[in-house]
């Protein structure tokens, strides 16, 4: 029998995390960090993690949002750090 891929829980439409709960679950976030090899991750002052990809596909990065939406149970906003108007001040994680 085929294996069907299922969808994370969370969507966009769903509830952005806040910075708060981004910052109760840094240390498993970090770890996710490594774990997709994406570099450098940063909180905003809006709950926005920045994170330098590996690969201008960002597919890395698609694969870490989707495990931090499951991890946190909310919607992951995550910017790479070459998009054109990330600013904002950025704390490390």
């Amino acid at each position: 029998m085929a294996t069907v891929a299922t969808m994370p829980d969370t969507i966009v439409e769903d509830r952005r995390a806040t910075a708060g709960e981004i910052r109760a679950h840094r240390a498993a976030l970090k770890a996710l960090v490594d774990e997709y090899h994406l570099g450098n991750p940063r909180l905003r002052r809006d709950g926005a993690i920045v994170v330098s990809a590996p690969d201008r596909g960002y597919s890395a990065m698609a694969r870490f949002v989707a495990a931090a939406n499951e991890l946190v149970g909310s919607y992951v906003h995550v910017l790479a750090d070459d998009t054109p108007g990330v600013g904002g001040v950025a704390d490390p994680l």
